[in-house]
Order: structure tokens, then C-alpha cells, then sequence
């Protein structure tokens, strides 16, 4: 039974490393992830941070052009995400986490924006339930993660969850919807004399102080019967206000003025700087422009993410074509850009950009032109995003949720965004010792690091010397330690260029002693052992004979130990091979590959 029992050890521990091996990097074109086979979020965790739980997301395709340099930022959040996972979150890309802190729980909007020369993580936080807008604040964390900034809107109120964006006036913009009391003028209607609206206000302030500087009030300019939205019993108290206009983004030009979006007006109004005047409207009812596309330029429906181009010449925005509960009006969302002749008024699309799956997102979305001039859309209430060429040519695709699952509020981001960040963390890296000898290490939000360097000793208190330098892997990179020589690990986090960033504490791992060393403390006369041996046959009761027993097992747990090492380590070199050619468009991702196969 012994014997069995051993031969059995290898198979277990080459199970259970491979399982874990298997875990940690994305799915590549995964048809069980897409399935839902993998349930609706697979995610993982991490040894060295245990505390945080991570998308491991479904790499469907990619492309060398989509390596940029720059860095993927989302906000995760969804009836399928547990409240652990629930978090802003920066990926780089390949797919692996850099940051994430759910001790902040539901945002929205994370990315990066400048303010006074200096790049700031940006994202609201709050209470996401109210009347389907929230009331928060708005954050700003500088490269160590810490929080410069909180703001909320001007005049007491909460921010809203929709808009935070900073100015190059270094000003921020910000949405706010507070409850407002109409008396209506047009009879018939279906509010009598009266109606509560939640209406829909810009507000640009100054930073520093809070004080608003510039105020809008759609109610001010819009009447509720040009919305596109029921009223579906809402707005007869103010327990149940009416969001007759729902604006849910604010862009603000070289010019002064505003660009504002309003999904249930399915429209975009420019707005007047100085003095709030409507001055022109894209789509909608109140449409200012003559269509040059037979109607794709302007029959936008429920949209968001409006955002002026580049050179002023037209807009680009996510247009849904759905809201939820309703039929779609169209066959897939869009990311498009439409190109504007202010002195003809006319309108006309420039490109449409569309999901190879067709997606459709009955709400959120969003749409940004790369400084590479590739453009990358996300799906919002389906937490997805793909990286298109100018062109409109599809070359990265990633699934954060299973598609079996979208349209069902499983999974979601409201935007996806991607940015240049350099981060260094006030905190210190992390490791952990699993298994007795494997050491796991993470350094959270650290960007710089390239290499890891294993120190150890055999006693506390000993000097540390130098083991073992690998390559960062991903979040969480792990090795082998040898535990005949070290007890007392580790790890030294080194950037490119061989600088010391940070160092964890030091960890314990289960070393045993050299059989020199035990058989030199507890050495055994020849002949008592010749006797014992003749007479006791593989006797375990026996202390010298069980001694011999654990040694064997030393001796084929170590050979075990070298041999998974040095097939880890085959198998890292094999999977990034793999995904080097798969990253630079050497080798395609092959078609449904089963998650087994990854």
C-alpha cells in the first residue's frame, strides 16, 4: 500500500501544478468560455493577493497592431461579479491584471486624464441605484495610487456617474441630475398640471475649490415632449422623477463651448460657452443637419460617449441602436464617426466600426480614437471590447464575460478606455509560499518591473544572498525554491535598466536538512544497523528504519520537485512562444479552442 501510495505522488503533483499552471493566463478563442460552460464570469485569484479576484478574460483575436504600448482600463461590475471583483482594473496587452482595488467597489469611467501637467487615475464612486444616474463623487489618484483629489458637483449636490472629464483649462465637467418640479403647458398630457423631472445639468468646475463656473439646465432649453422615452408612470411625485433627457456625456472645445449627449433625445446638442444657447442638434427631434448617408449620419438611438474629433471636422460616438426591454432597432451596435460641414449643415458618416459577433448593448458604451488611429469600442452592458484599424477593420477582440450571458447585466463596464500610466505603488510587493517551496510574488499597480530576484537564507537572521532573477510573467509570477539550502525568501522587484524598486517581507518555506547533516547528528553503528535490517524488513516501527523510509521519500519528493521544475519552467517558455507569435501576428489564434487546450 506504501509502495502504491508513492508511485501515485508524482501523477498527484503533476495534476494539481498543471491545474494551477493552466489557470493563470487568458483563454485564447475559448468556445467554452463563450458557451458559458465556465459560468458567466470566470475569473481567478491570486496566492500572493488574495484579495483580489480578476476577469481572466477571452482572447477571441488579436493583433500585433493593437501593441501600443498603452494600457486597457475598465470598471467591473455586474450581477454575476462578486462584490470582491468589483473594481476599477488596468490591463496590459496580453491580458494580464496590473491594478485593481475593490475596496472602492462599483465605479465607472476609469482612466487616465492630465491635469496641471501631471496624469491622474480618474473614475466616479457611489451609489449607482439612484434613478438609474447615481449620486457620488469623483476621484483622482496620482502614480502610487493615492487619492489627491475627491470632488463632488458644485453647490452641495452628488455627482453624477455618467461624465467626469477634465479640461486643457484644467477644469472638470460633470453631469448632475437633480429633482426638479414642472408645471406643463401642453394639454393633453399624461401628468395633469404637473410634472417631476430628474433634469439633466452641465456643470464645469474648478477643481480646487469646487466653485461652478459654467451651469446648463437642459429643462431650461428642451420640453418633455420631445423625448424619445415613456414615461412609463414616472413623473407623477418626486419619489419617481421623470429623466425625460438623460445626458451622458460632456465635451468642451477649443471654441469654449460644449458638446452634450442625450440618450433619450437620441441626439447631440451643441451648447453656447457663455451663454448656454442651443446653438445647433444632431439627430433627434430638433435635427439641425441634412443627412449626406441616408440616415446613418443622424438616426442615432440611445447613444453615448460623444466626443468631438481630433481636428474639430466631426464627432465619433457609441451608438447603442437599443435600450434594454425594448426591440433593437438595428442588427449591432456601432462605434461610428460622422463628419460635420458647419457652413452647409450637412452630416456624413465617415466610418462605422462593428463587432465581428454583432454585439447589441441595450445601454452603456463607449468609443475612442488611439493616438495610433486605431479606435477601440466597448460594449458596456456587455463587457467586451474590440480594437479596429481607421479603416474599420476588426483586430483585437476580448470577451470579459461569456457571451452566453450578454444582455443579461451578468457582466459589465461601463467604458473602456486605453491610456499610457506609469505606476509605482506607495505599498510594498507581496509573496507567498505555497506548497512548502513554490514562491508566489505580486506587486499591484507596479509597472516598471521586468525582473524578479530571489534572495534567501537558511536562518533567521542570517545575511541574504542572491538565489535565482526571472522574468516578470504577468501579475503574479512564481519559482521553485531549493528547499535543502534556503529556509528564509524574498523577492526584489528590478526595472529594465537593473534598478531596485521594492522588496517584500521576507517569507518562511518548509526546508529540510541535507541527509549529511541528519545522518552526521544521529550516525548509527554498522552492526546494529546490519541486525536491525536482517531482522526487521522494512519495519516501520523501527526509528532507524523509518528514518531510512522518510529519506527515500525526501530523495523522490526532491527528484519530483526538479523534474516539475523543470517542466514549469518548459511549459512558461512554450506558452509564451505561443503567445509571442499569437501577439505579433505570426500566428492567428486558432478557431474555437477548447479552454482544456490552454
Amino acid at each position: 500500500m506504501k509502495t502504491s501510495a508513492l508511485l501515485l505522488l508524482p501523477a498527484v503533483l503533476r495534476s494539481a501544478i498543471a491545474a494551477q499552471f493552466s489557470a493563470k493566463y487568458p483563454y485564447l478563442n475559448s468556445a467554452d468560455f463563450d458557451s458559458g460552460s465556465l459560468g458567466p464570469y470566470p475569473n481567478r485569484t491570486y496566492h500572493s493577493a488574495p484579495e483580489h479576484i480578476a476577469p481572466r478574460l477571452n482572447v477571441l483575436q488579436h493583433d500585433a497592431r493593437c501593441d501600443d504600448g498603452l494600457y486597457t482600463m475598465i470598471s467591473l461590475r455586474g450581477d454575476k461579479v462578486m462584490l470582491e471583483g468589483q473594481s476599477p482594473m488596468i490591463f496590459d496587452n496580453q491580458g494580464e491584471l496590473v491594478y485593481m482595488n475593490a475596496t472602492y467597489g462599483e465605479t465607472f469611467g476609469l482612466g487616465v486624464q492630465t491635469y496641471k501637467g501631471v496624469d491622474y487615475l480618474t473614475f466616479w464612486q457611489g451609489d449607482d441605484s439612484v434613478g438609474g444616474h447615481g449620486e457620488g463623487y469623483y476621484f483622482m489618484l496620482d502614480s502610487s495610487y493615492r487619492e489627491v483629489y475627491r470632488l463632488s458637483a458644485g453647490g452641495g449636490l452628488k455627482g453624477d456617474l455618467h461624465e467626469f472629464r477634465i479640461t486643457k483649462d484644467n477644469t472638470a465637467l460633470v453631469t448632475i441630475y437633480p429633482m426638479k418640479e414642472l408645471q406643463t403647458k401642453k394639454r393633453p398630457n399624461p401628468f395633469g398640471p404637473r410634472v417631476f423631472i430628474w433634469d439633466s445639468v452641465v456643470q464645469e468646475l474648478d477643481i480646487e475649490t469646487n466653485e461652478v463656473l459654467f451651469e446648463w439646465h437642459a429643462s431650461d432649453h428642451f420640453t418633455i415632449d420631445e423625448t424619445f422615452y415613456p414615461p412609463s408612470g414616472a413623473g407623477r411625485s418626486s419619489k419617481n422623477g421623470y429623466d425625460f433627457f438623460h445626458i451622458n456625456s460632456i465635451d468642451k472645445d477649443d471654441l469654449g463651448n460644449y458638446l452634450v449627449s442625450s440618450r433619450y433625445f437620441q441626439s447631440m446638442t451643441y451648447i453656447d460657452g457663455k451663454t448656454g444657447a442651443v446653438l445647433w442638434v444632431l439627430g433627434g427631434r430638433r435635427n439641425s443637419f441634412t443627412d449626406l448617408s441616408d440616415g446613418k449620419a443622424t438616426n442615432f438611438a440611445w447613444q453615448h460617449d460623444a466626443r468631438w474629433n481630433a481636428d474639430h471636422t466631426g464627432i465619433h460616438v457609441f451608438d447603442n441602436g437599443a435600450r434594454y426591454g425594448e426591440k433593437p432597432l438595428v442588427e449591432a451596435s456601432r462605434g461610428v464617426e460622422v463628419i460635420l460641414d458647419l457652413e452647409k449643415m450637412t452630416a456624413q458618416v465617415k466610418q462605422e466600426y462593428i463587432n465581428p459577433h454583432k454585439i447589441i448593448s441595450g445601454s452603456q458604451g463607449s468609443m475612442q480614437i488611439l493616438p495610433s488611429g486605431n479606435v477601440l469600442v466597448g460594449f458596456g452592458y456587455n463587457a467586451a471590447w474590440t480594437e479596429f484599424t481607421a479603416d474599420g477593420e476588426a483586430i483585437c477582440d476580448v470577451h470579459v464575460g461569456s457571451e452566453s450571458a450578454f444582455n443579461h447585466g451578468a457582466v459589465q463596464t461601463y467604458k473602456v478606455n486605453k491610456a499610457a500610466w506609469v505606476g509605482r505603488p506607495n505599498t510594498a510587493p507581496t509573496a507567498a509560499i505555497v506548497d512548502g517551496t513554490q514562491l508566489f510574488v505580486s506587486w499591484n499597480g507596479a509597472t516598471e518591473v521586468k525582473t524578479w530576484r530571489v534572495q534567501g537564507a537558511q536562518e533567521r537572521g542570517q545575511k541574504l544572498e542572491d538565489i535565482e532573477d526571472f522574468a516578470k510573467e504577468g501579475f503574479e509570477t512564481s519559482t521553485e525554491i531549493d528547499w535543502s539550502t534556503y529556509c528564509f525568501v524574498r523577492a526584489v522587484a528590478f526595472d529594465s535598466e537593473g534598478n531596485e524598486l521594492g522588496a517584500t517581507d521576507i517569507v518562511e518555506v518548509e526546508c529540510v536538512l541535507e541527509l549529511g547533516e541528519e545522518e552526521e547528528d544521529g550516525a548509527v553503528d554498522d552492526d546494529t544497523q546490519t541486525s536491525e535490517a536482517d531482522n526487521n524488513d522494512w519495519y516501520w516501527g523501527s526509528e532507524t528504519q523509518t528514518q531510512r523510509s522518510f529519506q527515500l521519500l525526501g530523495v523522490v519528493a526532491v527528484g519530483i520537485a526538479v523534474w516539475e521544475l523543470w517542466r514549469r519552467r518548459f511549459a512558461k517558455k512554450t506558452y509564451y512562444a505561443v503567445i509571442q507569435k499569437v501577439w505579433t501576428g505570426s500566428n492567428p489564434l486558432p478557431t474555437a479552442v477548447s479552454s482544456s487546450a490552454v
